[in-house]
């Protein structure tokens, strides 16, 4: 099995991500929104790479207790390699969490299902909140136990 890094994203991956940003997504964050997130202190984002290549990403705002994860895409020649996985556990693993929230597009099944399986509860619709195309978005979030002897995801 291929032994992918979870790295701090850097500005020299910006163009990588914006090329993964891209093919995942109708109505894709622009580099302003990403260098926006760069330079902001409660942003906060990942990188998996395998030999320098950048296959995947995730950004988030970290709010102790509190994630709100903004973005999370793996490029398509790296799909159903439990990149996004690995990520978005880099990021439940963070220090003083107890709270993770999120939405996602209503057709976006794959994701919908890789929240399930970290645990994550549907908590509501919110309508046509995505626009390329027309869209609700499914709100969802994760209460983590905190206390010293219980398990993390």
């Amino acid at each position: 099995m291929e032994k992918f890094n979870i790295i701090p994203v850097s500005p020299g991956h910006l163009a990588e991500i914006l090329c993964i940003e891209r093919e995942s997504f109708a109505d894709a964050w622009s580099e302003a929104m990403f260098i926006e997130l760069l330079v902001n202190p409660l942003a906060h984002g990942f990188v998996a790479e395998l030999g320098g290549e950048i296959l995947g990403y995730i950004m988030v705002y970290i709010i102790p207790p509190e994630i709100q994860i903004l973005n999370i895409a793996v490029k398509k020649s790296a799909r159903n390699k439990k990149i996004g996985s690995l990520l978005l556990k880099s990021v439940l693993e963070q220090p003083d969490i107890s709270w993770v929230t999120l939405e996602v597009r209503e057709s976006n099944i794959p994701a919908i299902n890789l929240y399930k399986k970290f645990g994550f509860q549907i908590d509501g619709i919110r309508k046509n909140y995505y626009r390329k195309p027309k869209e609700n978005a499914v709100l969802m979030s994760l209460c983590i136990n905190i206390y010293p002897d219980s398990h993390r995801v």
